[in-house]
């Protein structure tokens, strides 16, 4: 071997070393970029936020993602942290809960090579894949674990912003209380009219006691923070409290009997699972409890109400809604 060929064969190996970490560097694929819009209200709300942000965690966990989360002061700054999103070129976006459809509409419509994402409404736009809940289905296996359990034989419903999202929870909770109890007398009582009513706790304690005052022994929310004053009103008022969006037992242990769980951790790895596999479409897919989607969820704070003849009961009301 010549002085110059030795000379010349480190170079040569450095070269094609440099060669292979450059093109391993190419070939490395690139994590898929998700941005999420939160609802109005913000993280701890112990509700449809905490819930979501859940399900960001978990996809936190993954090496192949990277995830942002914005929290919109109000409803008009949700378009413009889409907008941001969009712009900075992520792979999919997602919106949360009906105060974002008008603004998932109009960012998508600037952005068709993007792919959306809207939890809890529908946008009909190519590059939208709205995810639903059957909240129906959900609120109907409350209303029969109230209807159940109640020894007063009245039960309450407190919702938030009166809309046709929350008045689903209304219709199938008395469903499944009166197919199990139809003696029992269903109260009502909403929080107002605007977004706004899904964030005063104060009308959530005052109208939590107000139904107590009527004899109603469990009550049932879907009410955002407005919730969690009715849970304070549970302290103070001798009634019981069936949460949603996230279990609330928590919150106040024996007082909360148990949670009408929306898996929003479900639908943000279903939509993420779609685009990472290269075959999102828009249209509504809508999960309940066949698809895992949605739970009546007991913790260590509240199994205990559940007795034998009650979790019975239950099995056969959970069985009437899979075969129905």
């Amino acid at each position: 071997m010549t002085p110059s060929l030795r000379r010349s064969l480190p170079c040569l190996a450095l070269v094609l070393a440099l060669a292979v970490v450059t093109g391993s560097a190419l070939a490395a694929p690139q994590p898929l970029r998700v941005g999420v819009v939160l609802s109005v209200g913000g993280l701890h709300d112990q509700s449809f936020n905490d819930a979501t942000y859940a399900g960001v965690q978990n996809l936190r966990q993954r090496p192949d993602l990277l995830v942002d989360v914005i929290e919109p002061a109000d409803v008009a700054a949700i378009e413009p942290a889409l907008e941001f999103l969009a712009g900075r070129g992520h792979d999919l976006i997602v919106g949360v809960g009906i105060f974002a459809n008008d603004a998932v509409r109009q960012v998508a419509q600037r952005h068709p090579d993007r792919n959306f994402a809207l939890f809890d409404s529908v946008v009909s736009l190519p590059n939208v894949l709205s995810i639903l809940f059957n909240e129906e289905e959900g609120s109907f296996y409350a209303g029969a674990f109230a209807g159940l359990l109640t020894k007063t034989n009245t039960v309450g419903f407190l919702g938030g912003m009166v809309s046709p999202v929350i008045q689903g929870f209304e219709k199938g909770f008395r469903s499944g209380v009166a197919f199990v109890n139809p003696q029992a007398t269903v109260l009502t009582r909403y929080a107002g009219e605007t977004p706004a009513a899904f964030n005063s706790p104060e009308a959530g304690t005052r109208l939590g006691l107000e139904m107590a005052a009527a004899k109603a022994d469990l009550i049932y929310h879907a009410a955002g923070r407005t919730g969690l004053g009715l849970i304070q009103a549970a302290r103070q008022g001798g009634f019981l409290v069936i949460g949603v969006d996230a279990d609330q037992s928590v919150i106040a242990p024996g007082k909360v009997a148990a949670s009408m769980v929306k898996r929003l951790d479900v639908a943000l790895d279903r939509a993420v699972r779609a685009v990472a596999e290269k075959r999102f479409k828009g249209g509504v897919l809508t999960l309940g409890l066949a698809d895992g989607g949605i739970e009546l969820a007991f913790s260590r704070f509240n199994k205990g109400l559940v007795t034998p003849l009650i979790q019975e009961r239950l099995r056969e009301v959970e069985s009437f809604l899979l075969h129905k």
